[in-house]
């Protein structure tokens, strides 16, 4: 194996160094400003810190209720990515280990889902929860975001339990372990980095969804923080409190990335492998 020199290796760090320090600089630049006074955001020329640091972008943030659609987002967020983990770990297994009549073609329809566009559904999905009375009510927005992740998440899961070897799964069939007890104990802890992947792809796509939130959450206490986000702009956007909403958005899928960094490389790699 061809050993690259020391010259190579540093170009290669400082080269990851400069493009981490580019796609990071917005971030920084709006955390900034989230502590700036208005005065000085629109201040020509700019200071990269704040001249005078501030909370009362987020006191600001408090008073006009963001923190209601937050925790929207949060609720839907949290109990989809719940059900999507469950859902597709069951399905993924059954089409994986527990072939039956028909699960190609199954198999076939879930991949046609995913090439049709959302905004198909949008209409039918807006008659359909009016008429049950669905219409901005959080389960509205949960039900809807855990369909659209669902194939998706089916597929990386089924991958997942493909590439466990079946000798386990003999083996607790021979301890007399049913169906349920050889998915919960023995095949599940194995898939553990396609749960890992399912849980932030789905975790990610429900926070920043914004499509199905704008056409189900009509009413301001019923919306998540996507779409509460753009009630903040008055006659002019509040660039100070807009920054602070921005950096409190970014905070979970953060949090998420840091608890399952470690999983996500081997989790791509297993769900490429099998297919």
């Amino acid at each position: 194996m061809l050993k690259s020199s020391p010259f190579a290796r540093s170009a290669t760090y400082v080269l990851l160094a400069l493009s981490s320090l580019f796609f990071l600089s917005p971030l920084v630049y709006i955390l900034l400003n989230s502590f700036k006074p208005a005065g000085e955001i629109f201040q020509v020329p700019q200071s990269i810190l704040p001249k005078h640091w501030t909370i009362e972008n987020y006191v600001s943030l408090l008073r006009s209720g963001v923190a209601d659609f937050f925790v929207n987002s949060l609720f839907i967020t949290f109990f989809g990515v719940l059900l999507v983990a469950l859902l597709s770990s069951l399905a993924g297994y059954g089409f994986a280990k527990l072939p039956f009549p028909g699960a190609n073609l199954v198999l076939v329809s879930i991949v046609a889902m995913l090439t049709i566009p959302l905004v198909i559904f949008l209409v039918p999905m807006f008659l359909m929860e009016n008429a049950v009375g669905l219409l901005n009510t959080k389960l509205g927005l949960l039900l809807p975001n855990v369909a659209v992740a669902l194939p998706f998440a089916i597929l990386i899961m089924r991958a997942a339990f493909m590439g466990i070897p079946k000798e386990l799964e003999e083996s607790a069939i021979m301890d007399g372990a049913g169906v349920l007890k050889r998915w919960w104990l023995v095949m599940l802890p194995m898939a553990r980095n396609g749960v890992v992947l399912v849980i932030i792809m789905t975790a990610y796509g429900i926070w920043g969804e914004y499509t199905m939130a704008k056409a189900l959450a009509i009413n301001p206490p019923a919306m998540p923080l996507s779409v509460g986000l753009t009630l903040q702009k008055g006659e002019v956007w509040q660039y100070g409190t807009l920054a602070a909403v921005i950096v409190v958005a970014m905070l979970p899928p953060l949090i998420v990335f840091t608890i399952f960094q470690k999983h996500i490389v081997a989790g791509v790699a297993q769900g490429a492998v099998k297919g």
